[in-house]
């Protein structure tokens, strides 16, 4: 038999001095165990020869049990991956050329440099999608694993558990969930036609880390994390991140503030550092400015009726078969008694008083009277009773929905774009019928000569000291301009600033809901002090997407459509 003829399968002679070269390592590995001197250089090294950019889980998790010497915490061993995968990218650079908006107003984009080798953008999967082969979930500048994870004093994170462990806990109770991945380094230039957005894995040549990605000590991190799913309540009353939770409307950014550090004295909430990170790597992996028009997350799913017909001690809601239809199992509403009120706002005591928020178990055909209904059948701790003047309405979506989209690819439960789910981007889940809710950066909107809105930009130095107001913790980190004076108005937008700076800025507007970023910016009704609110909500359609923001809501605005979520760290990683 021929020696290169094994387990029945021929190979070259490439493959086969590959196959011997990885025994060999291996060996080494073992060679070192036994005698007691594999060190973490050593152990690290021997791995970080066996990665092929395809398998990246698999050389983790064979490299994690033997990276525990010294003592070392999950957090370091987490960061020597991180620098191991630098390592072997070293040499690589990913790029994607966008149109500049004054050539096109085409979004989409086209992959240059090592991204150039042939892949497609990033497949967008769905809980039927069949098995489909995707790069974004082994490649080292797009790998992640989630953890529960605890924010320390320094700036870095406690890490408990990783999911694949025994104590990983999904649903967020043990310790908040977070995304842990490589921080990448970002270049972004224009040459007159075309915008880049480039990364690499080690700084240099224009090269920089993320603004969110700096240290206190304005070192690189070579980790960067962002929760996993927006806030919900533990059983401690604490706000934290996790699988299978109610959101938490009706919570102010200063509310939401106090309950984060519950968990611990240095959670803060979500930043523009976050909100940058998921865009970046959603253009990364799929190629256009923004996500709306490919992955759209809840933006079209309002819908209230008056309950069909009057039941007691039930805990459903019928609807006729035209209404019924509207309705997503998983999904969730509200109740309230507005008798003679006529007034459809979910705000309003009336319109929320019988639950203020239910998730839908089953939708059921039921026959009343011989005549046939749906049946909204509802999660409730107690029977209640419906009456025909009675508001049902759709709300915001719980953590976890995204469970269902196989492995770590991103994408949603259901339809990809018809505006009815949220969706996952690198493991983080967005966009689920509320803004997110943000103490840093604030906002300070001022009229200017009657003509037009100005921002001015303050962002936290210190997640830790994030507050509802613009203290000396807050510096001024840029400025922008709206291009009227309208009050309570959508101006899309046109072109975003550097995805890599401590703030997301507007540069342009007179955008659409179809062109450029697809996304839009809500102005104020007076001027004041404002906090950014996030990404869109269920009835804001076209409007909504990654670069969405409403720029109207104060840091004590509580209401059905926002919800708050942890930040990366306790620290707003500024460079400044």
């Amino acid at each position: 038999m021929d020696g290169w003829d094994f387990v029945g399968h021929p190979v070259t002679d490439e493959s086969a001095k590959e196959a011997i070269e990885q025994l060999k390592r291996q060996n080494d590995i073992l060679t070192g165990i036994a005698a007691g001197n594999a060190g973490a250089e050593f152990v690290d090294a021997i791995f970080d020869g066996l990665l092929d950019g395809q398998n990246t889980s698999e050389v983790f998790w064979n490299w994690w049990p033997l990276s525990t010497g010294n003592g070392a915490t999950k957090y370091q061993r987490l960061e020597r991956f991180a620098k191991m995968l630098a390592k072997y990218t070293k040499g690589k650079t990913y790029t994607v050329r966008f149109y500049g908006d004054d050539v096109s107003s085409d979004y989409t984009g086209t992959p240059l440099d090592d991204l150039a080798d042939g892949r497609e953008a990033a497949p967008l999967l769905t809980d039927t999608s069949p098995e489909t082969a995707d790069w974004s979930e082994e490649d080292p500048f797009t790998w992640y694993i989630r953890a529960n994870a605890l924010s320390l004093e320094d700036g870095t994170m406690n890490v408990l558990a990783l999911e694949g462990e025994a104590e990983f806990d999904l649903s967020g109770e043990t310790a908040p969930v977070y995304c842990f991945a490589l921080a990448l380094t970002m270049k972004e230039w224009e040459d007159g036609t075309y915008i880049y957005n480039s990364w690499r894995t080690f700084s240099g040549g224009g090269y920089e880390p993320m603004a969110g990605d700096v240290a206190p000590d304005k070192s690189r991190r070579w980790l960067t994390w962002h929760p996993a799913f927006h806030g919900g309540k533990n059983s401690k009353g604490g706000m934290t991140s996790g699988a299978g939770l109610p959101p938490m409307p009706w919570t102010s950014a200063n509310d939401a503030i106090t309950l984060a550090r519950k968990i611990t004295a240095y959670d803060a909430l979500w930043t523009d550092c976050d909100q940058q990170y998921v865009l970046a790597q959603w253009r990364l992996r799929h190629w256009t400015l923004s996500n709306s028009g490919k992955l759209e997350g809840c933006t079209s799913y309002n819908y209230q009726y008056t309950p069909a017909v009057a039941e007691t001690g039930v805990k459903r809601v019928l609807a006729t078969k035209a209404q019924g239809a509207n309705f997503l199992v998983g999904s969730a509403v509200c109740m309230g008694e507005r008798g003679e009120n006529t007034s459809t706002d979910r705000n309003l005591s009336y319109n929320h008083d019988i639950f203020n928020w239910a998730k839908i178990s089953s939708i059921t055909n039921v026959t009343v009277n011989d005549t046939e209904y749906v049946a909204l059948n509802l999660e409730l701790d107690a029977p209640i009773d419906t009456t025909t003047t009675m508001l049902v309405s759709t709300m915001p979506w719980e953590s976890g929905t995204t469970e269902v989209v196989p492995g770590h690819s991103d994408g949603c439960r259901g339809n990809l774009t018809n505006g009815k789910y949220p969706y996952r981007v690198a493991g983080i889940e967005m966009q689920i019928g509320a803004y997110v809710e943000q103490l840093d950066p604030l906002w300070k909107a001022s009229l200017v000569d009657d003509d037009h809105w100005h921002y001015d930009v303050f962002s936290c130095k210190s997640g830790e000291k994030q507050v509802g107001s613009i203290s000396s913790d807050y510096a001024q980190t840029g400025s922008f301009d709206l291009n009227d004076k309208a009050t309570w108005s959508w101006h899309y937008i046109r072109k975003l600033g550097k995805l890599g700076a401590e703030a997301m800025m507007y540069e342009k507007f007179n955008g659409s809901g179809s062109t450029y970023v697809r996304a839009a910016f809500y102005s104020p009704g007076s001027a004041g002090v404002y906090a950014p609110w996030r990404g869109g909500n269920l009835d804001d359609g076209a409007n909504c997407g990654l670069p969405c923001a409403n720029g109207n809501n104060g840091p004590g605005t509580a209401n059905w459509n926002g919800v708050p979520r942890h930040a990366d760290d306790k620290i707003a990683l500024k460079r400044a």
